[in-house]
């Protein structure tokens, strides 16, 4: 990997607080006894694409000598042994379309990832003939709740592989920031992605505002384990998740951020009045241009904004534009008013007709339990307590209508009731616009 010249500020001390509380023992709520942090297999993996190749750099939890070998249609072409460190990384030379990895300690465990070197052309924007489906909100790094959750429903087995069938899940953003695990997340919904398109299912990422945000460099929210990664790669943690240079990067910046499956809407915080113009390709063209350019990496860069805007490359009219696109209270990332409010009804039936659905399905504001809410026309999935519940939607054999369920990490799925009057969206700690 090419770190960059010095560490920055905030990232050294986000890693000493991290270090400080896996030594400690401290890095699970106090608890004295709670077990070390774990970085190996995609838990510390980056690949970074390049023109010779893949830069890999992958972290073992000792300090070992590491060993990595690449396999291109079952053929080896590539095999390293690092040092003695835990910290590791070799240029895989091949620019074949998809690379399978193994890496690890010498002699330990090797962990295997599938790369794919360039994300799809285009990602689905309409997704039809859906029998069932299941939906995470915010779920912010917890690996293991999003994997037992999972399990419990039957759409992977006990090695973490899709056996789905033709079902389909479908993560409504903010996979970042919070939690510990958020690295072994994206590893993981990226390689199920691609097993669930290959039997018939499918997978599905919208982007919300945590990705937007880490992407941009702002890192307020990142966990400290996170950026303990990123320190012992040498890199600012917002350079793990490059969208022009790095796998993941590029991946997340593929993906939508409004689109329908049947007579589903989906969006991350909500389609709002600013926004109700666009239909779903507008929506994502726009999309891909602003995030494309230089303009998105600086948003949290004081030097290059000072530079951009002596430039003149846009005026300040396109620069608000951009920012509110992506950052504003009103953006279709950060809107909160359907939750937080329950007079919006003929707003929401304007959306609905405008998008040819008929429910609309939301994360980003957080409510104590999955609900409904305007008579079963939005459901509110993004919770206090991050991935402790699914939502879950079925065809009903007899009327075609959606049943709809919410499947908690223990016990039974139970039915969606409508949400009490009053009841609570507190936020956790979060604003509207560019504070989170």
């Amino acid at each position: 990997m090419r770190p960059r010249p010095g560490v920055p500020t905030r990232t050294v001390l986000g890693a000493l607080a991290a270090l400080a509380a896996a030594t400690f023992g401290m890095a699970r709520g106090g608890a004295q006894d709670a077990p070390p942090f774990d970085f190996e297999g995609e838990y510390g993996l980056t690949v970074r694409v390049v023109p010779e190749g893949l830069e890999v750099g992958w972290l073992t939890n000792e300090a070992r000598a590491g060993e990595l070998s690449a396999f291109v249609d079952g053929d080896k072409v590539h095999h390293a042994r690092t040092g003695e460190s835990q910290t590791h990384a070799t240029l895989v030379e091949s620019t074949a379309p998809v690379v399978v990895l193994e890496y690890g300690a010498a002699g330990g465990e090797m962990h295997r990832t599938t790369i794919e070197r360039d994300p799809p052309d285009r990602v689905e924007l309409e997704v039809t003939g859906v029998d069932s489906v299941y939906m995470f909100g915010d779920v912010h790094g917890e690996f293991e709740r999003v994997i037992r959750l999972l399990e419990a429903v039957g759409v992977i087995d006990g090695e973490l592989h899709w056996s789905g069938g033709r079902r389909h899940v479908v993560f409504l953003g903010d996979l970042f920031d919070r939690g510990d695990d958020v690295t072994r997340v994206l590893w993981f919904v990226y390689g199920l992605e691609r097993e669930a398109a290959s039997d018939g299912g499918g997978v599905h990422v919208l982007l919300g505002n945590h990705e937007l945000m880490v992407m941009s460099g702002d890192l307020r929210y990142v966990a400290g384990k996170e950026n303990l990664i990123a320190f012992r790669h040498g890199v600012e943690y917002s350079d793990l998740f490059d969208p022009r240079e790095t796998v993941l990067g590029r991946w997340l910046a593929s993906k939508p951020g409004l689109m329908r499956m049947d007579d589903l809407l989906l969006a991350h915080g909500g389609m709002s009045p600013a926004y109700i113009g666009y239909d779903t390709p507008e929506f994502q063209d726009t999309l891909d241009v602003f995030l494309g350019e230089d303009l998105f990496l600086g948003w949290n860069d004081p030097e290059f904004l000072a530079e951009y805007g002596d430039s003149i490359t846009l005026d300040s009219a396109a620069v608000t534009r951009r920012f509110d696109f992506f950052f504003d209270g009103e953006s279709v990332f950060w809107y909160r008013d359907l939750v937080r409010t329950d007079t919006l009804g003929p707003f929401l039936d304007q959306v609905l007709e405008r998008y040819d659905a008929n429910v609309h399905v939301i994360g980003h504001t957080p409510v104590e339990t999955i609900q409904e809410r305007y008579g079963g026309r939005l459901i509110a999935t993004d919770l206090l307590d991050a991935a402790s519940e699914l939502l879950f939607l079925a065809r009903g054999e007899e009327d075609g209508e959606w049943e709809r369920f919410k499947v908690p990490l223990f016990g039974p799925a139970v039915p969606l009731v409508p949400a009490p009057p009053g009841a609570d969206t507190t936020p956790r700690s979060e604003g509207s616009g560019s504070a989170p």
